[in-house]
């Protein structure tokens, strides 16, 4: 077996895995013996198990970020951005379901290792949401929390269909998830310009 051959398939059965029980509840022998090869294959390529989670996450993960950052630069409004880069998120999970419940589950563990500088998917959606604002299609809003809105919508429609609550394809729902996640965006910009009323600022003081 070559090399890159053995790497390829210790990836591949890392992800499935890894999406299926956790990185803490998978050993190092579970995935050799799932990829059929040895282990002194493995530790070839990965000194360790958390050397791999790490590297695939980010991988996937800055991938990610650089291909909404295209559709960014190649899509004019910022109505057609969006409904890209949720229509990539869905067109993401229904061609590899382990890897994108693995990026989810692993998030909160390998974010911290991104680097400084490292264009991620939330920087390419909030850049998104500052385009819209400043051009005017936007009333003026947090790019952090319209961000959050966006995605949320998308991996807790991909959580249910994990968890056989939806079924069928996440694809042919993205234009109704583009459409409730601009209207979320848009509602938080108002909430974000609504005044208060007497009674609330009587409340907060």
């Amino acid at each position: 077996m070559r090399s890159s051959g053995a790497k390829a398939k210790v990836e591949r059965a890392a992800i499935e895995l890894f999406a299926a029980h956790g990185v803490d509840g998978v050993s190092i022998g579970e995935i050799a013996a799932e990829a059929g090869v040895s282990q002194g294959a493995l530790y070839r390529h990965y000194r360790s198990k958390d050397e791999l989670a790490g590297s695939l996450f980010l991988s996937a993960y800055l991938r990610t970020g650089s291909e909404l950052d295209e559709i960014r630069s190649r899509h004019r409004t910022v109505g057609a951005r969006i409904g890209a880069m949720v229509a990539h998120f869905c067109a993401l999970y229904d061609s590899d379901p382990s890897l994108f419940r693995f990026m989810l589950i692993a998030q909160h563990d390998l974010l911290p290792h991104l680097g400084e500088g490292q264009r991620t998917p939330v920087d390419a959606i909030a850049d998104t949401i500052g385009d819209g604002v400043r051009a005017g299609e936007l009333a003026p809003v947090d790019p952090d929390a319209a961000t959050a809105a966006i995605i949320g919508i998308v991996l807790q429609t991909a959580v249910f269909h994990i968890y056989g609550r939806l079924t069928g394809s996440l694809a042919q729902r993205a234009p109704g998830l583009a459409r409730a996640a601009l209207g979320a965006v848009e509602g938080i910009a108002v909430a974000d310009t609504v005044p208060s009323s007497p009674t609330e600022e009587r409340s907060a003081g």
